[in-house]
Formats: structure tokens, sequence, C-alpha cells
């Protein structure tokens, strides 16, 4: 499955509608979110998405007629999102649903059962537009063409505006002829990305301008929400200046975030065109980006500079480089290798000697063993490609040897 996002420009009635599609999905959500609360506190029953299908939800539009004005599927994903959250929940892979917020992430989803729900076509050179069952043609800014058949669509909106995005089946995968041999990949806070060539690419972020308006505005948002909380409760409704720095902060926030995607995206295609096998390091971003401050028995150490490491770790999209390359790299029919990440900027590339006082710096690296002198990050991201090539051929090396043994037990098989 690949999804294609685009941005889309609904007119000024169908973006009407869509907000209200929006506000009837985050209602039956809500709704179905504290129907599940009231059976578990009361009669100790959980409910699943059977139980709320679609007999209630014909129910619920004949009690609210406006639940009736979007397509039946935005109900009833906005039901399955609950289930599936909810089970999340119950086998311990993420936390307790909670109730949607109006104006956060602002969503809703259509499958494409039947010929004639979802429709897409190009109109000129840059620009398209998806048909929607009892919507119409909403058009999109096209920049790329989806491939595979259509399986259900997405329509969200954020701080930027309306986007769609085509969930695609792709049925048979296409391998491209690799232009270049197997790579190493470091990641880091001073280079984004240093890879096993030599080359040290840094992600890149607002200009200077825009970064010193961001921090102003960080600041003026906080001023703004110490002097709400000191109110008195009936008063701490916040003001029309407060949202209106809330709102240019999101803005400033959502633009950085989309140079750095742009900077990953086109910097992972590239690795996948270009390489057979990429190597990178086995990092948990979550667990290392983790907070430090502790709890009121155990008080953490040096809070402050640990969150500082955590906002440039994030800043790099370590985690998003890792994803996009998790299935790029499965599309084209390379290899994504991941390797631990222990000692591999403390060894040396040239004699694999292991020593820490090697790392002279963040970036200079000069073996005590060898006097081999190199940037650290280029050494490192050669250990991580030594390793994914160690990784690849052991696991061909056992694929060998079952092979082997199995072969006699099929010739006696056959002459039995």
């Amino acid at each position: 499955m690949l999804a294609y996002r685009y941005r889309l420009y609904p007119t000024a009635d169908q973006a009407a509608a869509l907000t209200r599609w929006c506000g009837c999905a985050r209602a039956i959500y809500n709704a179905g979110l504290e129907q599940r609360q009231v059976a578990w506190r009361d009669y100790g029953v959980s409910l699943g998405y059977s139980d709320q299908g679609a007999r209630q939800l014909t129910d619920a539009k004949r009690a609210l007629p406006w639940l009736a004005e979007p397509h039946c599927d935005v109900l009833q994903q906005a039901l399955r999102d609950l289930d599936r959250a909810h089970r999340n929940f119950l086998e311990g892979r993420a936390g307790q649903p909670r109730f949607r917020r109006k104006g956060d992430r602002d969503s809703f989803r259509i499958q494409n059962r039947k010929a004639g729900s979802i429709a897409v076509r190009r109109l000129n050179r840059r620009w398209g537009e998806v048909v929607v069952s009892k919507l119409g043609a909403v058009r999109f800014r096209w920049s790329r063409k989806p491939l595979g058949e259509i399986r259900h669509l997405t329509i969200s909106q954020d701080t930027v505006g309306w986007h769609v995005c085509l969930c695609c089946e792709q049925l048979v995968v296409q391998p491209a002829p690799h232009l270049e041999g197997p790579i190493g990949i470091d990641r880091g806070v001073t280079a984004t990305v240093a890879l096993s060539t030599g080359e040290l690419l840094r992600c890149p972020t607002l200009p200077p301008g825009q970064t010193e308006r961001l921090r102003r505005l960080a600041r003026r948002a906080g001023r703004q929400e110490t002097a709400r909380r000191h109110r008195p409760n009936t008063e701490r409704q916040r003001s029309g200046r407060h949202q209106a720095t809330l709102d240019q902060l999101a803005k400033l926030t959502a633009r950085e975030s989309r140079i750095r995607k742009d900077f990953l995206h086109k910097l992972t295609t590239d690795l996948a065109k270009n390489h057979g096998l990429v190597a990178i390091e086995d990092l948990r971003v979550t667990t290392m980006t983790r907070s430090a401050k502790g709890t009121i028995d155990k008080p953490g150490v040096n809070v402050a500079q640990k969150r500082g490491l955590n906002r440039a770790i994030l800043k790099q999209g370590w985690g998003d480089l890792e994803r996009m390359l998790s299935y790029k790299i499965e599309t084209v029919g390379g290899t994504l290798v991941k390797v631990p990440a222990a000692y591999t900027s403390q060894a040396c590339a040239e004699c694999g000697v292991v020593d820490a006082a090697s790392r002279r710096s963040q970036a200079v690296f000069s073996c005590v063993a060898c006097g081999h002198a190199a940037n650290a990050y280029h050494n490192a991201a050669r250990n991580i490609l030594a390793a994914g090539l160690a990784v690849t051929a052991r696991e061909a090396v056992g694929e060998q040897a079952a092979a082997m043994n199995r072969e006699p037990l099929g010739e006696l098989a056959n002459a039995a």
C-alpha cells in the first residue's frame, strides 16, 4: 500500500461541507467513546464495532438529521478508528483513547467499495480533481500520478489548508536498476545525514528572520498562557490576541515541518533509486527523546540540556528518515539493513580498534591505534556499511546452508 498526498483546493461551499463532515465524524467518534466508557464503568461490558455499527448509526441519523449529510463511510470509518484505538490500548500498543477536539487534526476517510464512489482525473499539467460521492469534484494540485488501485482516501485539514491522501494498492513491485553500490548512513545532530561516500547533508530550516520570529512568537504565547492561568476561573478563555499568536506560531511550525519533509523525501527517494542496499543504525528515537525530568520523588538531572538535545534530534527527522527509507526501498526491490548502534562512532573504519578516546570531538575522529583521521560522522557511516554488509552476508550463508540441508531430504522423498 502506498499513499499519495496532495494539496486540496475546495470551493467555499465545498470547504464548508468538508468542515461539517469532519464535525460529524468527530461527533460520532466522541459519542462512541463516551458510550464505551459508560458501558465499562457502569456495567462492566466492553463494546466493539459490531455493537456500535450500522443499526445504531441508522438510529442516530433518524434522531439527528444533520448526521445524514456526509457520505455513509465518514461515520462508519470514525467508529472503526475508535475500535482500532481501543484495541491498541487494550493490547498495550498505545494509550487510552481521548475525545477529539474541534480544529485538532480534523479528518475523515472514505472507502472505495463500489465503482463511482471515488474517481481521480488529471485536468492539466498542474491540476487534477477527485470526485467523491455526495461531495462532487474537488480540485487538487497535481504533483505526481497515483499508481495502483485506490482503496480509500482521507481528507484532512491542518494549519496550511485541506489535503487529500489517496491510499493505493500496488499488486506488482517493479525492481528498479540500481546505479550505485551499497551505502551506509549515520544520523547526527550537527550533520543530519552522513553517507559512507563522504557526503555530509544537513536538513534545511527556516530562514534566520523567520527563525527569530518563531522564537519571539513562542515567548509571547508563553507569556499570554501564564497570564491566562492567573485569571479567575470564569475568565480563563483565550483572548483573540492569544489565539492569533497561536495561529501564527502554528503556521511557522508547519512551514518548518514541510521544509524538513521535503528534504527527507528527496533524499530517501534518491537513496532508494540509486542504491540496492542501504545500512542504517537501529535507533529507538522515541526512547532517545524521552524527557529526563523524572518524578517528584526522583527528579531528573540536566533536564534543560536533555530537553535541548531532544529538540535538536526531533528537528533532524531521524524517525521520518527511517520510515521513508523502509517503504521506498521495498517499493523498488532494494534492501534496508538495520545494524546495532553500539560502538559505531568509537570504532576505527580502517583498523577496527574500538576506543572512546578516538572520538576527539563531535566531528573529529583520530584513531589511537593506527592514527587514521577522518570526519567522525563519515567514519561511523563506513562502520555502519561494513556491519550491514556483514549482516547480509551472514543471512545469505544461512539461507544457503538451509537450502543444502533441505536438498537431501527432498531427494530421499522423491526416491521413495
